[in-house]
């Protein structure tokens, strides 16, 4: 055991020791990469004022009397080509000048500035060799600048991918539900008119929120027939339950129904608030015509409410519908009231849950739906519980486990992945939690 012991020992300190060399190395090597970098600077630098220098030894320019169609003796022709060989010469230090003064900043510049090499060693040389001494100026105040400016926040990649098109051709090979394929067969623009006529009579039979915003897309149809097929079936809806509201608001009126007492009243404004309520659930209004609906709904409710203060079911009609008009607060306040009233909370946890997700209290949306049993709603909630539960169940996981030996670059890892999450998680809540009454921004009504 000693003998392990002290070779485990020896393995420990000869690997300290390499870390602490490759760091020492890894140190040295900066320090000269930088000072070659300053020395290349100063030598470009350097170069550039002995241009200078140099050009102010030139003789005097004779190209006016050239222009001006003057003689030329023999002093003025040495004069121009001892001009010619100073330009060249200062030409050819400049841009040595400027390539030194470039390979130094390059190798200066911070690790993002550096790609492309060839491009941005380019771009500095020219630079520097347009502008001497300015090009070195420029440079480094826009370093200067740069390191003063806000980082822009670190983005990740984002690949843009074609949305899928679906392949109406092959429903004949492929099993559907039956609500999918029929709503298949009607937007299959290739089927025969008869055959899509059958699927649309065939969905009269299914519920009139699935079927009415799938309606209300084919009265757009190119074919007359599906058009007035879809709106015959759409209209015959609406026009079941305003019958029934006519049936209902005379029972209000005391001189036209002076037999009714207040219970019957009551009841009369609560079918009321149901039936307006319907007409927004399944998707038979839409615009002005659905704000008027909406209205209505919380007004009658309101007085049934007068009369029986203790009726649940209203108080979460209510509650809906103030979660639609987005009045969080008072969305919340009627639904825990429909609790206390005696409504199953288990059924109100998705719109308490929901009020939550629209406030970004993401905290108290997992406590609400931590609450919910697993398998409880239709197939769009149970994979929200499972998402939402399952994120819990990992955290708890992850805070039990030991986290400290996985150094910072894992925990920071941990925190992109957390945001990550919270980021999938919202989106997630907001795709599956229960879809609001409708939506105040519909498409106007269609016309009648």
């Amino acid at each position: 055991m000693r003998e392990s012991d002290a070779d485990s020992a020896r393995g420990t300190s000869e690997s300290a020791h390499g870390s602490a060399r490759r760091s020492a190395s890894a140190s040295r090597s900066s320090v000269l990469s930088a000072a070659i970098a300053v020395l290349a600077g100063l030598g470009g630098v350097a170069l550039q004022l002995a241009v200078f220098a140099i050009a102010t030894h030139g003789a005097p320019d004779t190209s006016a009397q050239w222009l001006g169609g003057l003689p030329e003796d023999a002093p003025a022709g040495d004069a121009a080509r001892l001009n010619t060989h100073t330009l060249l010469l200062c030409l050819l230090i400049q841009a040595l000048a400027a390539l030194l003064i470039s390979l130094g900043i390059a190798r200066a510049l911070p690790q993002h500035y550096r790609a492309p090499r060839k491009s941005v060693l380019a771009a500095l040389w020219f630079l520097n060799f347009a502008l001497p001494i300015g090009g070195v100026a420029c440079t480094l105040g826009a370093l200067a600048i740069a390191s003063i400016l806000p980082r822009p926040a670190e983005r990740l990649p984002v690949t843009r991918i074609d949305e899928p098109e679906f392949a109406a051709n092959l429903i004949g090979n492929v099993s559907y539900g039956r609500g999918a394929r029929l709503k298949a067969e009607l937007q299959n623009a290739d089927a025969g008119t008869a055959f899509r006529m059958t699927a649309l009579l065939a969905m009269q039979s299914m519920p009139a929120r699935t079927i009415s915003p799938l309606l209300q897309g084919m009265l757009a149809d190119p074919l007359d027939d599906i058009r007035l097929l879809a709106y015959g079936i759409l209209d015959n809806r609406e026009k079941a339950l305003t019958q029934r509201i006519l049936v209902e608001r005379p029972k209000l009126d005391r001189k036209l129904h002076p037999e009714l007492n207040d219970t019957d009243r009551r009841r009369a404004n609560k079918t009321l608030a149901e039936l307006y309520s319907e007409l927004i659930y399944e998707h038979l209004v839409t615009g002005d015509v659905y704000r008027n609906a909406a209205d209505q709904a919380d007004g009658f409710a309101v007085a049934a409410l007068d009369a029986d203060p203790d009726d649940a079911s209203l108080w979460r009609l209510r509650g809906r519908l103030a979660l639609d008009r987005r009045e969080l607060d008072n969305a919340d306040t009627m639904l825990q009231r429909a609790i206390d009233c005696g409504f199953p909370r288990e059924r109100m946890l998705p719109y308490l849950a929901e009020a939550a997700y629209l406030r970004r209290d993401f905290s108290r949306v997992r406590r609400l739906l931590r609450e919910m049993d697993s398998h409880a709603g239709g197939s769009t909630l149970h994979a929200v519980l499972a998402f939402w539960q399952g994120r819990e169940a990992a955290k708890a996981g992850d805070a039990a486990s030991p986290r400290d030996s996985r150094g910072p670059r894992a925990a920071s890892a941990d925190a992109n992945a957390s945001d990550r999450s919270d980021s999938s998680a919202r989106d997630a809540m907001r795709r599956a939690m229960p879809a609001p009454l409708s939506a105040p921004d519909a498409p106007p009504r269609r016309p009648t």
